[in-house]
């Protein structure tokens, strides 16, 4: 799981399945969770007859030494008539309060099916370094009479919270709060041409300085390079706003990562 702060892999339990989600016209309805978990964290949301259920239910993982007890976790169930509540996926949990802020329905690039993305924010551990709630977003998919995580949607959007320089200024915003971002992200060819595998050229809108990070991004560990406005870049990698570019620089090619805020690929 991709995080941007120090310390979370430790602190954060995700469990994930794979699978798709067929498409269909999502109906929010109140019904079918009932015993399944404590109590319902969101509305379930019924395609094509199997239900998606968000309930809390009890964390078993450790949190600062302590087992946490206090609150409860959120997690997603599958439910059809004929078998019983089906696990799928564990949201993120640090031992802070969570909810689901919104779930909806979107086409996913490269296929006709609609899949169900849902928004789920928690509370910032009061030793990690940002300075919001922290954010993701889970990308779910039907196969067959269950619902499955879409791991590979799922990281483009991941997880972040925004974080602060020693100045206090802004050095990073999770750009994925709410379903106008979200929306807007799938539309944009960034995202079809990851979704595809494959890579695109943009172009530097301002001063942008790059990260280290193999598969994913160092937030903590920046180094001094930077890139300038007009440079050309080609983007192979993208999750939770960061966009991992190669740069042909004068004797060699320098592949880090930059806030994909700062690149325009509209000209690709």
């Amino acid at each position: 799981m991709f995080t941007l702060i120090v310390g979370v892999k430790e602190m954060i339990k995700l469990i994930v399945f794979f699978g798709y989600l067929l498409g269909s016209t999502a109906v929010a309805s109140n019904d079918g969770c009932s015993g399944i978990g404590f109590r319902q964290a969101y509305n379930s949301m019924d395609v094509h007859g199997v239900k998606a259920c968000f309930v809390y239910t009890k964390a078993a993982v450790q949190t600062e030494g302590q087992l946490s007890r206090d609150p409860d976790e959120i997690s997603l169930y599958s439910v059809i008539s004929s078998e019983n509540p089906k696990l799928v996926y564990e949201f993120p949990y640090a031992g802070t309060e969570g909810a689901i802020i919104d779930a909806f329905f979107l086409p996913a690039a490269g296929t006709l099916e609609e899949m169900l993305f849902v928004i789920h924010r928690m509370e910032t551990p009061k030793s990690w370094a940002p300075v919001s709630d922290i954010y993701n977003v889970s990308v779910i998919r039907r196969e067959g009479d269950t619902l499955l995580l879409d791991q590979k949607r799922s990281r483009f959007f991941d997880l972040g919270g925004d974080a602060v320089d020693e100045q206090g200024r802004s050095k990073y915003v999770y750009p994925y709060k709410d379903k106008r971002s979200v929306e807007a992200a799938v539309g944009l060819p960034l995202f079809h041409t990851i979704m595809a595998d494959k890579k695109i050229t943009g172009t530097i809108l301002e001063k942008t300085f790059l990260y280290d990070g193999g598969s994913e991004p160092l937030l903590q560990s920046s180094s001094k390079m930077y890139l300038i406005k007009g440079d050309r870049v080609l983007v192979e990698d993208s999750m939770a706003g960061w966009c991992r570019v190669s740069y042909q620089a004068k004797v060699k090619i320098i592949v880090k990562w930059a806030q994909c805020k700062s690149i325009n690929f509209s000209a690709s």
